[in-house]
C-alpha cells in the first residue's frame, strides 16, 4: 500500500514539501496544491525524502514531461510542470527564502523576466562520462544516464554528441567532458577533464580526425579539490558572443552566463533606471554587466578572482572602445578593503552560489555605498546576504526574479538597495 501526501509548495531543491503523522516529506517531481501516492527513498532525522508514484489529484499546471530521460537524469527537476508553473513555484521560492531565512517580508517581486525559450537556451554543458557512456548522474547519485540528446541545450551541442561519443572511445580515463557553444560564431570550445595527462600530439589528432572543424579549441584538464587545472590546449581558446550592442571575447577559462536568449535582457535589467559617477563591480568576469553599466556612470572599476576572466574583460573594453572602465584581478575581499573609505555612488555584486563571504559583507556595511545592486543565483544565500545588509541601514528598493535555467530549480534574482 502507498502512502498519500498533500503537497503544500515546491522548495529549493525541486522537492514537494508535504506531511504526514508530523513527519516532513520532500518529494521529487511533485506540484503545489497535489495529492500524490508516493514511494519512500531515504528516510533521514528531520524529514523523509521520496518520489511520486501515482498522482491522486493533479495540479492544473502539471504535464507530461517532454524529455525521454526526465526522472531518470538528475539534471532537471520541474520539467513535469508547465512553464508558467515554474515561474510560479520559483517566485514562491525566492518569497518563501526571503522571509524564512532573511526575515524579509516582500508582498510580491517586482517583475519576473523569463527565459525566451523554454528549452535549447543552454550554450554550456558539462557531460559526464563512465564506463563508455557519456551523459548525466541521476538525481543525488553518481550513477550515469547515458544520453542521445539534451533538450536545454542549443541544437547544435546535441548535432555534436556523435563526435563526442567517439572521443570517449578514444580517451582513456576522461571523466567529463565541458562544451561550450557560440551561436554568433557557430564554433565550439572543448574541455577534456581526465586524470592522467594527454600529450599534445595526441590531441592534435583527436581534434584532427574526430571533432568537426566547428570545434575550434580542445583542452585538457585535470580535476585538484573541485578546480580545473589546465594541462595543454590545442587551437584558439576563445570565441565571441553577441549582447545586443556589445561583442564579446570569452575564453575557454572565463565563466559566462550560460542562457544565450537573455544576453540583452538581463543587462539591460540590471541597469534600468540607473546613474551612478562611480560604479564598483564584484565578480565582473568577461564583462557582461559592466559595459551596460559604462553607459549609465562616469568610471566604473571592475574585478574578478578568474584572471582569464580579467584578461578578457580589459580585452573586451578595447574591443568595444568603452574607455571609463578598468578591470583587476582580484578577489572581491581584496577589492573592498582596498577601496575602504572612497565615496562609491553605487556597488554592483555578482556573487558565486555561496553569496558573499562574512568579511566581505561587513566591509560593504562599513564603506557605505549608496546603492546596490544585489545579482544572486542563489536564494538562500540572497535571503542570508540582504538580511545583513538590511540590519546595516539598507533599503530593498526592488527585487525581480531572472528565469536563466529553465526545467531546474535554479532561480536567479536582482535585488536592489538603497543606504537610509
Amino acid at each position: 500500500m502507498g502512502l498519500d501526501v498533500f503537497i503544500k509548495k515546491v522548495v529549493y531543491g525541486g522537492y514537494g514539501l508535504g506531511e504526514d503523522r508530523g513527519r516532513k516529506f520532500l518529494v521529487r517531481y511533485a506540484a503545489p496544491k497535489e495529492l500524490v501516492e508516493v514511494e519512500v527513498l531515504k528516510e533521514k532525522k528531520d524529514y523523509v525524502e521520496a518520489t511520486v508514484k501515482n498522482v491522486k489529484i493533479g495540479s492544473t499546471w502539471r504535464r507530461t514531461a517532454p524529455c525521454k530521460y526526465y526522472t531518470h537524469c538528475g539534471g532537471c527537476q520541474l520539467q513535469h510542470l508547465d512553464y508558467e508553473g515554474q515561474l510560479k513555484v520559483k517566485e514562491e521560492i525566492l518569497l518563501e527564502s526571503l522571509e524564512r531565512i532573511g526575515k524579509i517580508k516582500v508582498k510580491s517581486i517586482d517583475g519576473v523576466l523569463g527565459s525566451k525559450k523554454e528549452f535549447g537556451y543552454r550554450i554550456k554543458v558539462q557531460f559526464k562520462v563512465r564506463d563508455g557512456g557519456l551523459g548525466f548522474f541521476a538525481w543525488g547519485t553518481n550513477e550515469l544516464v547515458p544520453i542521445e540528446e539534451c533538450l536545454l541545450v542549443h541544437p547544435k551541442i546535441n548535432q555534436l554528441i556523435p563526435a563526442l561519443k567517439e572521443l570517449v572511445k578514444s580517451v582513456k580515463d576522461l571523466q567529463e567532458l565541458h562544451v561550450t557553444y557560440s551561436p554568433d560564431e557557430d564554433e565550439f570550445l572543448l574541455k577534456l577533464i581526465t586524470v592522467s595527462p594527454m600529450e599534445t600530439e595526441k590531441l592534435r589528432r583527436l581534434k584532427e580526425h574526430i571533432l568537426p572543424k566547428e570545434v575550434v579549441c580542445l583542452g585538457n584538464y585535470t580535476s585538484l579539490r573541485g578546480k580545473l587545472i589546465k594541462r595543454v590546449a590545442i587551437g584558439r581558446e576563445f570565441s565571441f558572443f553577441r549582447l545586443g550592442k556589445f561583442r564579446l571575447r570569452v575564453s575557454n577559462d572565463s565563466f559566462f552566463q550560460i542562457n544565450h536568449t537573455l544576453y540583452e535582457d538581463f543587462p539591460k535589467l540590471v541597469v534600468e533606471g540607473e546613474r551612478a559617477k562611480r560604479v564598483l563591480e564584484l565578480h565582473s568576469g568577461v564583462g557582461f554587466f559592466s559595459f551596460w553599466m559604462a553607459q549609465c556612470c562616469e568610471y566604473l572599476f571592475g574585478s574578478d578572482a578568474n584572471q582569464s576572466a580579467v584578461k578578457d574583460a580589459v580585452y573586451n573594453a578595447k574591443l568595444n572602445q568603452i574607455s571609463n572602465v578598468s578591470f583587476a584581478h582580484e578577489r572581491a575581499f581584496e577589492t573592498l578593503k582596498n577601496h575602504a573609505g572612497e565615496a562609491i555612488d553605487l556597488l554592483v555584486l555578482d556573487p558565486p552560489r555561496e553569496g558573499l563571504s562574512e568579511g566581505e559583507a561587513k566591509l560593504i556595511v562599513q564603506n557605505k555605498p549608496k546603492r546596490i545592486i544585489y545579482v544572486s543565483c542563489n536564494p538562500t544565500t540572497l535571503a542570508r546576504d540582504l538580511k545583513v545588509l538590511a540590519s546595516g541601514g539598507y533599503k530593498i528598493e526592488t527585487i525581480r526574479l531572472v528565469d536563466n535555467f529553465p526545467q531546474t530549480y535554479h532561480v536567479e534574482a536582482i535585488a536592489k538597495l538603497k543606504l537610509l
